[in-house]
């Protein structure tokens, strides 16, 4: 079996690990395999770890954990992940890559929790991104309309949390508490984000319904407030670093060289309302919003799921729609294939249909995502087609209230289903 096959497959129930779920053998059987090809392929295995954890990012926590462990039989190994984990996500910022930023700061994240990456240096890119949105909403010196990057630096830091935040409290209490307080900060001085128009219902406005919901950042704080909590325990992020602990331990931690946020745009010369509103659209298009719940399906369906662990679930399935925008059935694969113990089909459908009914646009063709339904359908034949159905009742039942543009590519995607 060749280690770049068993390198993609880690974590999946697949013939390449003999059909078995269990992690920590898929762990130590990829890793014996590569000690015997670090020899003569290092940087090649280097570089597939970096770019896996990037393009499958549900998979991050056991690349991480086989970086920690090649730590300990290969010098300097860990320390060039390292070095190329700080280099890609400088880049990123430089080229404004979203996706690309945040996968990053979480695979940093869990290379701490592996031993090869300082608390400390976290503590410092988490406090360089914080100390940059700050700057930004203030009226003063900085420039507020371009709150959409703040904001996405912000909840880069907040979604890194589920997956080192045991290890961040147990190591450096006072440092991560630092960066609680400076996000309570932020939050009381940005402004609270109502985009009425991408809103896929319409509201009464004598309502206020939709005047009074949380935005996204805000909702997410409340969500990792509540995970804090309750002592950090998420279900949904598979911790094998912790079944070679006492391996780990003993390995060399290493620096996060120094990462540089790019400079805020200057404010308009004139700050007028139609100035300032050109600069708040660019920043809106490159620090876009991924993600607009629709909430079409009643509370029970959904209320086994820890307010937490319904983020992380969505960030996992747009991040597999993103990655294999192209391959369909590998798509659904791992979409049906992730590494969580509970269920989540109704999740999961709420995802997809809130992706093909996204304003302005979804982000890839809506021909994408109705292929991907169909799949879903066939890897899940007992479970999925009839959550599918349910998700037509309640969105015909709302249909009234639909904005137009949804409502058609509601009626187009049912017919080619059909």
């Amino acid at each position: 079996m060749s280690w770049r096959a068993l390198l993609l497959r880690i974590g999946d129930k697949c013939a390449e690990y003999g059909g078995s779920n269990d992690f920590k053998e898929h762990i130590e059987t990829c890793y014996t395999t590569l000690l015997r090809e670090i020899d003569h392929a290092r940087d090649e295995i280097l570089s597939l770890i970096v770019q896996c954890a990037e393009q499958l990012p549900h998979k991050i926590p056991f690349y991480a954990t086989l970086v920690g462990l090649l730590n300990l039989e290969s010098d300097d190994f860990a320390k060039q992940a390292v070095e190329d984990t700080q280099l890609n996500l400088q880049d990123a910022l430089d080229s404004e890559d979203c996706d690309r930023i945040r996968i990053l700061m979480r695979f940093s994240t869990a290379l701490m929790c592996s031993k090869v990456l300082q608390p400390a240096s976290l503590v410092v890119l988490f406090e360089t991104f914080l100390s940059s949105a700050a700057t930004t909403v203030d009226e003063e010196t900085g420039n507020p309309s371009w709150q959409p990057r703040a904001d996405f630096y912000v909840t880069c830091i907040l979604s890194c949390l589920p997956w080192g935040g045991v290890e961040l409290i147990e190591q450096v209490p006072e440092e991560i508490e630092r960066v609680m307080v400076g996000i309570e900060a932020y939050l009381s001085i940005r402004k609270h984000v109502y985009d009425a128009g991408f809103s896929v219902f319409d509201f009464d406005d004598e309502s206020g319904k939709s005047l009074d919901e949380k935005d996204f950042l805000e909702d997410l704080w409340d969500r990792i407030k509540v995970l804090s909590n309750n002592g950090w325990k998420v279900e949904s992020v598979p911790r094998p670093h912790l079944s070679f602990e006492a391996q780990l331990v003993s390995g060399t931690s290493y620096d996060f060289g120094p990462i540089s946020c790019p400079e805020q745009p200057e404010p308009p010369s004139t700050l007028s309302g139609i100035a300032c509103g050109k600069q708040k659209h660019e920043a809106e298009l490159k620090y876009p919003r991924r993600l607009r719940r629709l909430n079409i399906f009643p509370a029970n369906k959904l209320e086994d799921i820890q307010p937490i662990d319904r983020f992380i679930v969505e960030e996992y399935l747009l991040d597999v729609l993103l990655f294999f925008n192209g391959c369909r059935k590998e798509c659904a694969t791992y979409m049906v294939g992730l590494p969580v113990p509970f269920r989540y089909e109704y999740l999961m459908a709420e995802t997809v249909f809130s992706q093909l009914l996204l304003l302005p646009q979804p982000r890839f063709k809506p021909i994408y995502y109705t292929l991907v339904i169909i799949d879903l359908c066939k890897a899940l034949p007992g479970a999925f087609p009839a959550v599918v159905a349910a998700a037509v009742r309640a969105l015909f039942d709302k249909i009234s209230e639909l904005d137009m543009e949804c409502r058609i590519r509601l009626i187009l995607w049912f017919s080619h289903h059909l």
